[in-house]
């Protein structure tokens, strides 16, 4: 990969770490108000989910996918779109976050409008990518992330829809519901489904697959396509139907994922293959909370309204994709930032390599487990006891996600 494609992943990173962290102060602000009993920032709460599901998740998935096409040497690119879709989604987040928490137009407006330019322009971008890639080259990683893009733009089109439904403080719950899915169960889920695929390679993405898991992907994306119309409609009595389909994607997966090639056949003990072991009990949580989550949904479905849904936003959110999206970068930043030290531009960059320190990731990996344990317990039990461990969840982040950013400098430029 290019230095240019390299420093252009990196600048993705950095702003998505940056919002992960933005995110995690207003949490921890928003959750403390809720264990004191004080509300002052209780209409930022959608405000906040769309700082991080936007500004951070989304963000940091659009970098992770530009890693995995960059290394094709078929793929045609050009930095300034990249560059300028970052800028503009960047801005756009913040004028989203701040219009809807003061709840005005003047504001919430242009974001959404720039949301929408940004994400459609990267979606055309994607596929564009896609098709320039060989035939052989689309059935893994990249075919997850090509069905992800269309649940990011179904999550788009039903969040612009609601823009004036939430002005106007009159939301439906089916499209409310459609859109949290279209984007959470689509776009967000079907992508990190996919980088899994790709995160078993060293310094290259792993592109291979097999039949199962191509399978796995379209029952996924076919189950995500139900659940949007079948909210849409307000059909709950069949949307165990979509649930199903969903848990069969993700069995589907977990059989077939072991079976993918890596370029790591040699048995070597690599830095970045020890990094990986380090990290795998955040694969391990990640996708029980990702099962359980899929279970709670059959719960929801058939006993609607009065079933499991905080657990199931928990795991869903704090344990599946909060755990799964610090993998990634865990693993992702210095791998980054390996290949820009070894591009043997500057010899006195700071572009060094640090190793990862395995007792922070260890104990970081034992307080985020702790603490969603704790919001999951307090979601049966008392609702205190639910504040105060997602309370400990944001601050953990916090803290795990500084560590990142500081032990590998990624906010320090080059001299």
């Amino acid at each position: 990969m290019t230095i240019e494609r390299l420093q252009l992943v990196l600048q993705y990173y950095r702003f998505s770490i940056g919002f992960l962290l933005l995110s995690s102060v207003f949490a921890l602000i928003f959750f403390a108000g809720q264990i004191f009993g004080s509300y002052p920032f209780y209409e930022w709460s959608i405000a906040l989910v769309h700082l991080g599901t936007l500004g951070a998740l989304t963000i940091g998935l659009m970098g992770l996918y530009q890693r995995v096409y960059f290394p094709l040497e078929e793929i045609r690119f050009q930095a300034w779109p990249l560059q300028t879709i970052l800028i503009v989604l960047s801005l756009s987040v913040l004028l989203i976050f701040a219009g809807m928490g003061i709840q005005t137009w003047l504001l919430l407006g242009p974001g959404v409008l720039g949301v929408s330019i940004s994400l459609l322009w990267w979606s055309i971008q994607y596929y564009r990518w896609f098709f320039q890639a060989s035939r052989e080259k689309r059935a893994g990683v990249l075919l997850f992330g090509a069905l992800g893009v269309l649940g990011l733009v179904a999550a788009l089109i039903l969040g612009d829809y609601l823009l004036h439904s939430y002005m106007t403080a009159s939301v439906v719950q089916n499209f409310r519901l459609s859109h949290i899915h279209a984007g959470l169960v689509g776009w967000a889920s079907l992508s990190l489904l996919g980088l899994g695929v790709a995160l078993r390679g060293e310094e290259s993405p792993v592109m291979g697959s097999v039949g199962t898991l191509r399978g796995s992907a379209w029952l996924w994306f076919v189950g995500m396509v139900f659940l949007i119309v079948l909210f849409a409609i307000w059909r709950l009595n069949l949307i165990l139907m979509a649930a199903g389909i969903i848990l069969l994607g993700f069995l589907g997966y977990g059989y077939s994922m072991p079976k993918v090639d890596t370029p790591t056949a040699s048995g070597g003990d690599s830095e970045t293959a020890t990094a990986g072991r380090r990290l795998l009990p955040f694969i391990i949580v990640g996708f029980a909370a990702l099962f359980l989550t899929i279970l709670l949904g059959f719960d929801i479905t058939a006993n609607y309204p009065s079933g499991r849904a905080t657990p199931h936003r928990m795991l869903g959110v704090g344990g599946w994709l909060l755990m799964t999206y610090l993998m990634t970068m865990l693993s992702e930043v210095p791998k980054t930032l390996r290949q820009l030290s070894q591009s043997n531009v500057d010899e006195t960059s700071t572009f060094t390599q640090p190793t990862m320190n395995a007792g922070i990731i260890r104990v970081g990996w034992i307080a985020l487990t702790g603490s969603l344990v704790l919001a999951l317990i307090g979601s049966f039990v008392s609702p205190k006891l639910l504040y105060a461990g997602s309370f400990l969840l944001a601050l953990v982040t916090l803290v795990f996600i500084g560590y990142l950013a500081v032990r590998f400098r990624i906010y320090k430029k080059r001299t």
